[in-house]
């Protein structure tokens, strides 16, 4: 009942939005080109309201089609976001000079709308549809970039002075149609010869069928110290439906399995430590939490810090960046490293050397690259692969080189 309340505000909320900027688009309706296109603009409005409905009675939807209308609703909210401010504006100037008029005259001459922020409007509307387009059509979610950052950190034992790690995360491996491209990734990742590796989650898009086929290839990703994984909060099976509960678990547990079979060591709500002549790092995993609870709070830090000395050098792996503010730099101040992925960096924005802009800032505000406060520091990775958007605009995806050294 909950789900069905919060997504009929939703809707209507949707609804009136569509109206109101409706009234820059009837403007032209003169225009025959126009007209043909308003029975167009009104189709983003139903599919948006129909996707809704679909969504809060849990209908079991095909991969392609998901994709399609969560672009064409991603792409037309944007749109009319960044639309908004100049009707507005120029609506509020339509309102000064009606309360100015009605008061020295009474003259009833309708205000026409500007025409330099009617075009405005458009001109915001149009932008966000040709960028998301363009990052469809340019491929370049297989872009892959390799960002590379040196982090001094004063509890780091000697014997890792100058360790190279290696941060990949959200592989989303479900998303991923370009065989050929994302061999070439796991390649760049193999050819840095890191000395560990670290996934920081979201293997899959839903279930671990996902991973049929692409055995061979992730189990190349590897590390002489190993490699080291947890769960993101799409590995839990969670935003698809079940026949029953038994095939649900068996779907988690097949995924745990698969990890497994790579070689990769996935922490769940736990530590181990990495020895390097004679002296250790401590590793600690915890799965999905998210301040928000939109998503999982499986993880349980406390549990997972157990046992160890306030001393030592400490890594954690924790798939959300909101965790870092919430729990880690106010309650573990001790634990020097966080990495995380989960944002994408909603895989559009700007990103030009240390120049980073996204809506997703919005949202998150440790959202790609490397963000430090006081001794503690967190990376949050741009992901490897995509979910959703089938494109990357300005945001492109990442393969993670850290060198550690002592401070």
């Amino acid at each position: 009942m909950e789900r069905i309340t919060f997504l009929l505000f939703f809707t209507l909320i949707s609804i009136f939005f569509d109206y109101y900027f409706y009234q820059i688009v009837k403007k032209y309706n003169k225009n025959k080109w126009i007209k043909f296109l308003i029975p167009v603009y009104w189709s983003f409005t139903i599919i948006t309201v129909t996707n809704f409905f679909l969504y809060a009675f849990q209908f079991e939807l095909g991969y392609y089609y998901k994709t399609i209308t969560f672009n064409i609703i991603i792409g037309n909210f944007i749109s009319k976001v960044l639309s908004l401010p100049f009707i507005l504006i120029d609506d509020l100037r339509r309102l000064i000079i009606y309360i100015f008029r009605k008061k020295s005259s009474k003259s009833s001459k309708k205000i026409s709308r500007s025409k330099f922020l009617s075009i405005s409007a458009s001109l915001a509307y149009g932008l966000p549809i040709t960028s998301l387009t363009y990052g469809i059509l340019s491929n370049n979610v297989y872009d892959y970039r390799i960002k590379r950052r040196e982090i001094k950190l004063k509890k780091l034992p000697i014997a890792f002075d100058g360790i190279t790690v290696c941060h990949v995360s959200d592989i989303h491996v479900g998303s991923l149609r370009n065989r050929l491209a994302v061999r070439g990734g796991i390649d760049m990742i193999v050819n840095e010869k890191p000395d560990i590796i670290f996934f920081t989650g979201d293997l899959v898009n839903d279930k671990a069928k996902e991973l049929i086929g692409w055995g061979d290839d992730l189990s190349k990703i590897n590390a002489p110290l190993g490699v080291f994984s947890v769960l993101g909060n799409h590995d839990y099976g969670e935003y698809t439906s079940w026949r029953n509960e038994s095939s649900k678990i068996k779907n988690f547990n097949d995924l745990l399995i698969a990890q497994k079979e790579f070689g990769w060591n996935l922490l769940r709500n736990e530590n181990t430590k990495i020895t390097v002549d004679g002296e250790s790092i401590n590793i600690l995993g915890v799965e999905n939490w998210s301040a928000s609870r939109r998503f999982q709070q499986y993880g349980k830090l406390d549990i997972a810090y157990d046992g160890l000395n306030k001393n030592d050098f400490k890594l954690l792996m924790s798939h959300n960046p909101s965790h870092w503010n919430a729990q880690v730099t106010s309650n573990f101040k001790d634990i020097d490293l966080t990495l995380s992925g989960h944002t994408h960096g909603l895989q559009y924005g700007i990103d030009i050397g240390k120049f980073r802009l996204s809506p997703v800032r919005l949202a998150y505000k440790q959202w790609a690259d490397l963000y430090s406060l006081n001794e503690q520091h967190i990376y949050v990775n741009r992901g490897f692969g995509f979910m959703g958007y089938p494109g990357r605009v300005g945001i492109l995806p990442e393969i993670t080189i850290l060198k550690l050294k002592k401070s």
